[in-house]
């Protein structure tokens, strides 16, 4: 039996295909929920579907999921940069504008994984959730069929919404089952949004490249909660919802590129699940080939509503030839009515072999945030952190 709660229909006005489902399994139905049952489920309900102001685990406070910080293992290792970077075939996702800084033909890709860490601290001790998840997806090709322009394409993996928690209620009535535990919930949320896009960029003039891009952004997450009573197993419940969202996106940037430096400025628009965002930087350059670097950049993230601020300072060094080097340090706060702050630091490294250059990254952040942990009824101090490794190869054919 599919069921929608109150205020719930399928469907969206401002995708091209969103819906959400929630089923319960028919065995329960059958015989029959009782108020403790709904209850749990109308809790969890309320602080998981798309919207609420609610967060959990590593979503964030708008239910729009982790943001992966770099799509590829170059931009991991940059700390997630936007507005700026290196030419890079995947810059079609962040600032088109980019793909024409280095001429020719090029192709990218890169895999890696997350781990991914909730930790609350209350009156019983340090409780943790941990888990495993996809982190970095991401390929692009990019062309040069003209002296002033670039095309590309690439898809990516954008944001991550898994979570895997497990919370106990134990007896506090004085007896016999004092301190036994005699409820559980457990969570299991997988799944998140990927992007693919095509875009140009032209060069109207020598001090200044324009790009644009759109594309699709689609997406499925799935929550499974189990809710187990350990005195009577009757009232145990299996219930199961999710959504699935496709809609249009586009990206805009311009870069004024300069004599040993580059200005950027580069924009992503918002859809279903997703926060549109802005953002601006300044890289200054070292060398003939401009391969070394240091650079900032302040992003913005759904500017107008909720000024989450993300900035981040990275640099690029070659100590040889076929070696480079890559490094970023961000700082994030959310700006809004949820205490969110965060670091994160980036390393990566670049090993060229003629044309081909194989790339890998790690990329470590934490948050600390008030709000309401999963099993907690009341806000909670939480401390969230993530570790995301990425390899991957360009090839400049």
């Amino acid at each position: 039996m599919n069921v929608l709660p109150a205020g719930f229909t399928a469907g969206s006005s401002s995708a091209l295909d969103s819906s959400v489902y929630v089923s319960i399994v028919p065995e329960l139905m059958e015989q029959g929920i009782t108020m403790k049952i709904l209850s749990n489920m109308i809790w969890l309900l309320l602080l998981f579907f798309p919207g609420m102001v609610l967060a959990f685990g590593y979503d964030d406070a708008h239910g729009n999921g982790t943001s992966i910080p770099g799509f590829n293992a170059v931009s991991l290792g940059l700390g997630g940069a936007r507005a700026i970077g290196f030419g890079d075939a995947l810059s079609v996702l962040t600032n088109p504008a980019e793909i024409y800084r280095i001429p020719g033909t090029s192709f990218t890709m890169s895999i890696g994984p997350a781990v991914l860490m909730e930790t609350v601290e209350d009156s019983t001790g340090i409780n943790k959730n941990n888990w495993i998840a996809l982190g970095n997806l991401s390929a692009a090709m990019k062309f040069q069929p003209g002296s002033r322009l670039a095309i590309a394409a690439g898809i990516a993996r954008i944001t991550d919404y898994s979570f895997d928690g497990i919370y106990h209620v134990r007896d506090e009535t004085p007896g016999p089952n004092y301190g036994n535990v005699i409820e559980t919930m457990e969570l299991t949320v997988t799944g998140g949004l990927h992007e693919a896009a095509a875009g140009f960029s032209w060069r109207p003039a020598a001090w200044m490249n324009v790009g644009f891009s759109g594309g699709l952004r689609f997406g499925q997450v799935d929550f499974d909660s189990t809710y187990m009573d350990r005195m009577d197993p009757e009232n145990d419940t299996l219930i199961s919802w999710g959504w699935d969202s496709r809609s249009f996106c586009w990206h805009a940037g311009i870069i004024f590129p300069l004599s040993l430096a580059s200005l950027g400025v580069s924009w992503a628009s918002p859809s279903d699940h997703y926060d549109g965002r802005i953002a601006a930087g300044a890289i200054l350059y070292t060398g003939e080939f401009k391969q070394g670097a240091i650079g900032g950049e302040v992003e913005i993230i759904d500017p107008g509503d909720a000024n989450a601020l993300q900035a981040r300072i990275m640099g690029q060094f070659h100590p040889a030839g076929s070696l480079t080097f890559r490094g970023a340090f961000s700082f994030s706060d959310r700006g809004d009515e949820i205490k969110r702050q965060g670091i994160g630091i980036a390393l990566g490294v670049g090993i060229a072999f003629g044309k081909l250059t194989l790339n890998s990254a790690y990329s470590w952040s934490s948050v600390d945030r008030g709000g309401i942990a999963f099993g907690y009824t009341e806000s909670e101090d939480i401390k969230l952190s993530s570790s995301i490794l990425s390899v991957g190869l360009n090839w400049n054919i």
